[in-house]
């Protein structure tokens, strides 16, 4: 297991690479390069176009040059867009602001790349029994480091500089690279390509069930803040702290639940947990309501993307795990994309509280669609 923990380490590191940037790039483009706030979401928006894009890509070089090389390719790609940032303040204007998208373009390949082949590598290492186990590790570290990103970031630029917020951007994946030369590769097991398609065909209930779960975490991320300022309840900023800890205390006292009772009975639990999380959201009339709700959905939320992940892998042969990996994290990635301005929609022409009804109900389709999901017939 100790080698899985270095590939968990990597994801770690290399998503400080993602974070970072994302904690200070917004106020950068309106600050200094003088851009309104289309420009700040084109900026933000393309990375992840571009990570959405090439999922799929990812999957082939995981599963036919190996994990560890398209998690090296994946590194290389963080520390040249971190280079290309860095570069983009020494200019000015459109030549400032046109590194700055290819950083962010190449940063949505290195992305992909790095996570869809850590999640290969690490199911490599400790075998398919354990695929929950790797997803769920995995994905503690992926959002450990967004959430630890802007304080990081604040903290750099406090005593060194903006400069050198972008700089530990570069830093941190090279750290990363240095630890995935201590792992032991996996062998390549591909043998010819599945076609896009056909992957898709097999893994779109798991994919699709993850990312109507994703709903009910934008709900509380993107709006819950808003929801206490309207009703003007104190200590809004406790709402993620609570959906934060839950979710974390999930991960670490059931990550192993996936793979002992089925990714489908954990995925239905969770949606119930969620959903229940939801309701308390949607029908709170006090703040302690309203914390109780961030915490049955940061409990329930938690477990879905392994639960969902260990059947999506079920769904393949061994030699496809990559691109159906792949496949099955672009729902994700969709998924963020759709639902932001959707909720926002809803916000702006109902109420705050509705969004969560809306989470409501999204989890409830979830929970229907994970019912339909059958053994396959031809998986390993």
């Amino acid at each position: 297991m100790k080698n899985l923990f270095g590939v968990v380490i990597i994801v770690l590191l290399g998503f400080f690479s993602i974070g970072i940037p994302l904690a200070v790039l917004p106020g950068h483009v309106r600050d200094h390069l003088i851009l309104g706030n289309t420009w700040i979401g084109i900026v933000i928006g393309l990375q992840s176009l571009v990570t959405l894009l090439t999922r799929h890509y990812a999957g082939v070089i995981a599963d036919s040059k190996g994990a560890r090389a398209a998690v090296g390719r994946g590194i290389m790609l963080l520390i040249i867009s971190g280079s290309l940032t860095l570069v983009s303040l020494q200019l000015h204007g459109n030549s400032a602001l046109l590194f700055l998208l290819i950083g962010r373009m190449v940063l949505g390949a290195g992305e992909s790349l790095l996570i869809t082949g850590a999640l290969a590598w690490g199911i490599g290492l400790v075998g398919p029994a354990k695929t929950g186990r790797v997803m769920a590790w995995s994905g503690m570290a992926m959002y450990a480091a967004i959430a630890a990103s802007a304080p990081v970031a604040n903290l750099i630029g406090e005593h060194f500089g903006f400069s050198f917020i972008l700089a530990s951007a570069i830093l941190f994946p090279s750290v990363a690279g240095i630890v995935s030369i201590l792992i032991p590769p996996t062998p390549a097991i591909g043998g010819g390509r599945m076609p896009f398609y056909e992957v898709l065909d097999r893994v779109w209930k798991p994919g699709v069930g993850l990312a109507l779960s994703a709903v009910s975490f934008v709900g509380i991320a993107g709006f819950a803040a808003l929801l206490f300022k309207e009703r003007s309840w104190a200590n809004a900023s406790l709402v993620m702290t609570f959906f934060g800890a839950a979710y974390i205390a999930a991960r670490l006292l059931f990550a192993s639940t996936p793979d002992k009772f089925g990714g489908k009975n954990v995925a239905l639990v969770s949606l119930a947990v969620a959903a229940a999380g939801q309701a308390m959201l949607f029908l709170a009339e006090t703040p302690l309501w309203a914390f109780a709700g961030s915490v049955l959905t940061g409990f329930g939320y938690s477990l879905t993307f392994p639960a969902f992940g260990v059947e999506a892998v079920k769904s393949v042969e061994p030699q496809f795990k990559g691109v159906a990996l792949g496949a099955y994290v672009a729902f994700f990635d969709l998924s963020l994309a759709v639902t932001a301005p959707v909720a926002g929609f809803i916000a702006g022409n109902f109420s705050y509280s509705a969004v969560y009804l809306f989470g409501l109900l999204s989890c409830a389709a979830a929970f229907v669609l994970a019912l339909q999901i059958q053994k396959p017939k031809e998986a390993a």
